[in-house]
Formats: structure tokens, sequence, C-alpha cells
């Protein structure tokens, strides 16, 4: 099939899962893209969003975005903030037809508490730093102590990424409690199943005076977003609320 030329030609600002899904669409129709990423590379979240235990699914997410930015109607255009690099205003004379912000959630949502981010060092995180801290802290010249992690911290929020801080917690608390015991434990296994290593090592939370984090949600256990899709049928929301049940126990 041969395609006419477009006259059109989009910015799309952000070349991660929402960008590049983007531009890939438009090339299915003909129409040239150019992708801008404030980053060198075009990953997101996706990159240090993700804690590093999950391997598979960065390599998975990543090689589809690099399928979908290299399509020959795609242009990708790193190290450029809009705002900063260039303007609206140099956008509009560059021969745009429309420009898609796809810049995801590499900032944090606000509590909006007054007053509240005067704690962030002071027993306040947000979970992007943190998650980036503990992906990194293993290297050298790495701030190993930028967070502390204790027993009984409190999480606000029940998204998956929420889920995420809880096992990072977890692990970190399970790792050191049992090591102080002798036990060297892998973090793939304590992924698997923190119930599972301890069992195979005779001990329980309790026995490690491990008390753990808590999720605080603003709804039910059962509208927790951790479902994929949008369940409408009632044998759909039904499974849905059983995954969301069983995914933070």
């Amino acid at each position: 099939m041969t395609m006419t030329p477009s006259k059109y030609l989009v910015a799309i600002f952000g070349g991660a899962v929402s960008g590049s899904e983007a531009a890939n669409q438009l090339a299915m129709r003909g129409i040239p893209s150019v992708v801008f990423d404030q980053n060198a590379l075009p990953y997101g979240k996706i990159e240090d969003g993700l804690p590093k235990w999950h391997v598979k699914l960065r390599d998975k997410e990543e090689q589809r975005i690099n399928e979908k930015l290299s399509h020959p109607l795609v242009t990708f255009v790193p190290m450029t903030k809009l705002g900063e690099d260039i303007t609206f205003e140099q956008l509009k004379g560059m021969g745009f037809s429309a420009i898609l912000l796809a810049i995801g959630a590499w900032k944090d949502r606000p509590l909006g508490l007054k007053d509240v981010d005067n704690y962030i060092g002071k027993g306040l995180i947000y979970q992007n730093p943190f998650i980036y801290w503990f992906n990194h802290k293993h290297e050298p010249g790495f701030d190993k102590e930028a967070y502390k992690i204790v027993d009984g911290i409190g999480i606000i929020g029940g998204g998956l990424a929420s889920l995420d801080v809880a096992k990072v917690i977890m692990f970190d608390l399970v790792e050191k409690a049992l090591k102080e015991r002798g036990h060297q434990v892998d973090l793939f296994a304590l992924d698997r199943s923190i119930a599972r290593v301890l069992d195979d090592k005779g001990l329980t939370l309790e026995e490690l005076g491990i008390e753990g984090c808590t999720l605080f949600y603003r709804r039910r256990i059962k509208d927790m977003p951790l479902y994929p899709g949008n369940p409408t049928t009632p044998e759909e929301i039904a499974k849905a609320e059983a995954v969301r049940e069983k995914n933070p126990q």
C-alpha cells in the first residue's frame, strides 16, 4: 500500500508509554510526528519509576517503546523541555498542526494538605524520589542513607505505586532482620513470596519483630485501582474486586 504524503505534522511531548503509542497511532495513519522528551531516553517512569525487581517488565515495555519510536514517520528529539528548551511560540513557527502533551506521571501528585510539604525530609517522602533512591542506592557514590526505612511506616494511596512502596519497605525490613540472624536472602525470592521465604526459615514476621507498614486508602479494598481496564459486566466487576482484595494481602 502506498501512502500519500500527510498534510499534518504533530508535536508530541513525552516519549514513554502514552507518547510512543500516540506516535504509533499517527504513523499507522500516515501522519508524521516529532516526539520530544526531557530525558536522553524516552522511557519515563518505566526507567526509574518501577522498582528494580521488575526487570522483565521494564525490558518488555522499553522494547515496545523502541519499536514504536523507530517508525520512519517518527522523529525522536531528546533532552528538550517544553517551556525551557523550546517554547509554544517557537513551536507555532515550526509548522506543527497539533501539539500533544503526553508527559505522564513523572511528578508526584501533591497531597493537597496545607503546609504538608514543609515535612518533606522530616518524615514525609514522595514515591518518585523514594523508588529512584531504591533503584540506585547500591551504586558507588550514591547516598545509601538518603532515606531511612523503619518499621511502622504509613503509606497514603491504594494503587500499584503504593503497593510497590509497601513491597520495598517490607523487603528491606525482612532482608535486614534475616541478615541479623545469619540468613542471606535474594530480592527476587522475596518478590515471589515473603511468606514462603519465612516458612523456609521457620520464622514469622512476629518472631522477627516486624510490625510492617499500613496502607491508608480513601475507598474500600474492592475499589483499589489494581485491575487493568474498566470492568463493566457483573462477571468482570466480580473478578476485578477479587483481584483487588487479594493483591494487598
